[in-house]
This record gives structure tokens, C-alpha cells and sequence, in this order.
């Protein structure tokens, strides 16, 4: 039985697939609103993480760093760059190198990001004793576990 487009359905007890994946976008709603508050749109965090990390990274490392194409990563640099969040400098020994670097608001915007996941994550504990939590979280990560030695015997 799968969950339908109408997710007040009750699914059977002990049906776990649909579950997670009703959670996962409950919890990706949360994750890209809170993204958004900060004036961010969906994927440029992992280019703000990756360049509070690196500060005077390229372009190129970092497109290779988040695994995406240096045209990509320019255009999304662009944009970040338009509303604050990047200055770019030209390398101290050779002009031509163009740096990255994180401006104050960038600086600021992880730990906002993270405040509002820690609310969610107490909201998804509220009326769970530590142990239920404990087993919740244990049980969650045999089941990845699962799936992924279920893709590696498959190769």
C-alpha cells in the first residue's frame, strides 16, 4: 500500500517506507524555508557552507567542491554576490585569479539555518522520552544501513 496524494490517510501500522518519506518532506519544507528566510534559494547553502570553509576559494574549486558544473556554480555565485553574501577579490599575486570570500551576512546565515533545525528537531522529539528518541535514532540509522548494504551487494 502506498501513501497517496492525500497524506491524512491512515497507512497500516507497521508500513515504515512511506512514513520516512512523508517525514523527509515535512522536514525539507522546514529545511528550505528556513533557507529562504536568509535570503537564500534551494542549494546556494551548500556554496555559503563551502566557502565559510574555505575562504579565497576559486570558482572552479569550488564547483568541484560541492560537485556541481563551474557554469552553475557561476551563475548561483552570481546571484549570492547580487544580495550580499559573497565579495570576490582578485588574488594578491596574480590578477587574473579571481577569489571567493564570505561576507558578514553569509557568516551569519549557518547558525541562523542551524537555530531553526534544532527547533525542528525538538519539535520532532516533543512527547518522546531519550530512550524513544535514542531508539528512534537507532532504528532510523539500521534501516539506512539496510538500504545501503542492500545497494552495495547489488553492484
Amino acid at each position: 500500500m502506498h501513501a497517496g496524494k492525500n497524506h491524512k490517510e491512515k497507512l497500516p501500522e507497521g508500513v515504515v517506507g512511506p512514513r520516512i518519506m512523508h517525514l523527509h518532506k515535512l522536514i525539507r519544507q522546514v529545511f528550505n524555508e528556513a533557507v529562504s528566510e536568509e535570503g537564500l534559494f534551494s542549494g546556494q547553502q551548500d556554496i555559503l557552507f563551502a566557502l565559510i570553509e574555505n575562504e579565497g576559494i576559486t570558482l572552479g574549486a569550488l564547483a568541484k567542491k560541492i560537485d556541481v558544473s563551474v557554469a552553475s556554480a557561476s551563475v548561483s555565485v552570481k546571484r549570492m554576490e547580487k544580495n550580499g553574501f559573497i565579495k570576490k577579490r582578485c588574488d594578491k599575486n596574480d590578477a587574473r585569479i579571481i577569489r571567493l570570500y564570505p561576507t558578514e551576512k553569509a557568516k551569519t546565515a549557518p547558525e541562523n539555518i542551524k537555530k531553526k533545525m534544532d527547533n525542528l528537531e525538538n519539535t520532532i522529539n516533543k512527547g518522546m522520552s531519550k530512550d524513544e528518541i535514542l531508539t528512534l535514532s537507532h532504528l532510523l540509522q539500521t534501516a539506512i544501513d539496510n538500504i545501503n548494504k542492500r545497494s552495495a551487494s547489488d553492484d
